[in-house]
Order: C-alpha cells, then structure tokens, then sequence
C-alpha cells in the first residue's frame, strides 16, 4: 500500500484551468471568514474549524463538487443533494462549473458553514457546557 500523503496539488493535476481557478475562489470564499484547518485526504480536500469540519472540495476533470453543513436546507440548482446530517444540521453537495456560481449568495453559504465550524450549531448547549 502508498503510504504517500495527498496533497491540494494531487486533487489539481490533470483538471481544467478553469476548475483551478473554481478551486481558488472557493478557498477564497473559506479564508475570507477566518482561520481553518486544511485537510486532504484521497477522496476529498476538507475544511476544519475550531469545533468541527464544515466543508469540502472535490476538483474533478470540468467541474468542482463539494459539500457544506448548514443549519439548514437550501433548495438551488447548484445544491445536488442536501440531507439531514444530525438533528441540526444538513450536508448540501454542489456542483459549480463556472465562476459566477461562486456569487454573494454562495459566499453567504460558506459563511454559515464556517459558523458550524465554530460550533455554532451547538448554540445554547454549547454555552451551557463552556458557562463558568
């Protein structure tokens, strides 16, 4: 078995331009709403926050799939599924295969997974446990 560790670069290589450049907005997107933790695994480039992951990208040959946790369901073409994930949340995959899909109302995605990210999704109960 390769004990070699994937890297962005793996996931890149032998994608369209284009789909390099959807790659590099969306971690744009990420990087605008805080610090995060990369990890890359073989199947999937995932995003961490503080509490938990809260997305992902998986570049492919014309395209950019992924996912993203909310707190709540989003009903949009670029939303291939969205399914209940715990009682709280919902894991959305998307598909983008042009820049303009990665518009405002997007980026307001993204922003709400990194919230879950952070915990955000614990609401009250996390205040509860971390109250002094």
């Amino acid at each position: 078995m390769d004990q070699t560790a994937w890297t962005v670069d793996d996931h890149l290589r032998g994608c369209d331009q284009g789909v390099v450049e959807l790659y590099e907005r969306f971690v744009e997107l990420v990087t605008a709403c805080g610090p995060f933790e990369l990890s890359v695994s073989k199947t999937a480039i995932s995003f961490k926050g503080a509490r938990r992951g809260f997305a992902g990208a998986k570049p492919k040959m014309l395209w950019l799939d992924g996912y993203l946790d909310l707190q709540r369901q989003v009903n949009d073409p670029r939303i291939r599924r969205a399914s209940p994930y715990t009682k709280r949340l919902f894991v959305h995959q998307f598909r983008v295969s042009a820049l303009d899909q990665l518009n405002g109302e997007f980026a307001e995605w993204v922003r709400e997974a990194y919230e879950v990210g952070q915990g955000g999704h614990l609401g009250a109960t996390l205040r509860r446990r971390t109250a002094p």
